[in-house]
């Protein structure tokens, strides 16, 4: 079973879940500015077992930040037309090769087939960086959050997304970098955060967070689960309709069996209508057949 603990306006839910898989669609956003054929997934994870989705649309490209080039890779929906939402897809501290490269490489194709313009977005590239430890991290994360701002603006360019429902699913030191992007950028209307927490210099100073989906492990041993339970208390002095998944067992992350459930949850938070946020929390409860 599943503890869940969340939180709307005011209002504190605590239920016991069993697995949730069901469908539905997520964010996205973009410029296209010599878009290219996706080689640089390929190049980066190797024999580390991702291949595209053939119903998903990959393309690699770019933006300037702070004169940096930064590297996208774009994740679509495959033959839908008209404006979809968006979701920038924040990895780990590993970077984007190797496993990590991999692990985040297939949320953002979780992400495409329902329904959402995922990005890759390499922020790592503003200051060179191919992995990190976290005494960098925590020196480097107002650059890699400027960088991010500037991948927002450029997902709102893109002709497929509507520049109204841009959000961020971060993994480990992608979900620290999808709360220091929702705390200083208004424009960001959900993060989904997966083994993530506050930056140390962030966590007493922010004064706004968009609606929040946490996904975390009870055994994770990386990212303790009371760095979730502290974004929570954040969100909630702050009455910002939240959720709080516990995964009883899990590490840091979760394991493949598990992650239909987190995409299946994030896309039910994500896809709740902008006037009903205050029971967005209560999308995530259903249980399966």
């Amino acid at each position: 079973m599943m503890r869940f603990t969340a939180r709307a306006a005011g209002r504190r839910h605590v239920l016991a879940l069993g697995p949730c898989l069901t469908s539905g669609a997520l964010f996205g956003a973009l410029a296209l500015a010599g878009c290219a054929p996706l080689v640089i997934a390929a190049e980066n994870v190797g024999t580390w077992g991702w291949r595209p989705d053939r119903a998903v649309s990959h393309v690699d490209t770019a933006y300037t930040s702070g004169g940096q080039r930064i590297s996208v890779e774009r994740f679509a929906p495959g033959a839908a037309g008209g404006r979809h939402p968006a979701v920038l897809v924040l990895h780990s501290s590993g970077g984007v090769r190797g496993p990590s490269g991999a692990l985040v490489r297939r949320w953002a194709d979780a992400l495409a087939r329902h329904g959402y313009v995922a990005y890759v977005v390499h922020y790592f590239d503003r200051t060179g960086d191919t992995r990190t430890d976290d005494a960098r991290e925590d020196a480097a994360f107002p650059a890699w959050t400027a960088a991010l701002e500037d991948a927002v603006t450029f997902a709102r360019h893109d002709a497929a997304v509507d520049p109204a429902r841009v959000g961020a699913f971060g993994v480990s030191l992608g979900g620290y970098m999808a709360i220091a992007l929702g705390a200083n950028d208004a424009r960001v209307g959900r993060l989904v955060v997966l083994s993530g927490g506050f930056f140390g210099s962030l966590a007493d100073r922010v004064r706004r967070l968009p609606p929040t989906l946490l996904l975390h492990g009870s055994d994770d041993d990386v990212v303790p689960l009371a760095e979730a339970e502290r974004v929570a208390r954040a969100l909630d002095r702050l009455r910002v309709p939240h959720a709080l998944i516990v995964y009883p067992g899990q590490g840091h992350g979760l394991d493949a069996s598990l992650r239909p459930d987190g995409i299946a949850r994030a896309v039910a938070f994500l896809d709740a209508p902008a006037d009903s946020l205050a029971d967005a929390a209560e999308a995530v409860t259903g249980r399966a057949p």
